[in-house]
C-alpha cells in the first residue's frame, strides 16, 4: 500500500518509473478525501522512494463513478479497474469501490 503525504486514503492508483528530469516514480491516484467538500479526488502524484507520495493537480468529485472516469482518462485504463504497476500486478482486476453515502 502506498502512503499519500496529505493523509488521504488511496483507492486506485497507477504508477510508472520517472525518467531524466522527473521524480523517481510518477502516477495517478483516486483517493477518498476528507479534507474538503467532495469525498473523492483524482490527483497526479510523485515520489522519490515509492513509499510516500506527494499529490497535486486534483480533480474533485461527488461520486466514485465520476472520479473513476477521470482516473481512467488520466491513467489510460477502464473505470473501476484497479491498476498498480508499482505492486507488480500484470493484469487489471475488476474491483468495485463504493462510498458510505
Amino acid at each position: 500500500m502506498l502512503t499519500l503525504t496529505n493523509g488521504s486514503e488511496p483507492l486506485m492508483w497507477s504508477v510508472s518509473q520517472g525518467g531524466p528530469g522527473y521524480r523517481n516514480y510518477l502516477g495517478t491516484v483516486l483517493a477518498k478525501w476528507t479534507g474538503g467538500v467532495h469525498p473523492f479526488v483524482v490527483w497526479t502524484m510523485h515520489s522519490d522512494d515509492g513509499d510516500r507520495w506527494e499529490c497535486e493537480a486534483g480533480a474533485y468529485c461527488d461520486t466514485i463513478r465520476g472520479a473513476s472516469e477521470i482516473f481512467a482518462q488520466r491513467a489510460r485504463t477502464q473505470p473501476g479497474h484497479w491498476v498498480s504497476w508499482f505492486e507488480q500486478i500484470e493484469e487489471t482486476t475488476n474491483m468495485e469501490v463504493t462510498s458510505n453515502e
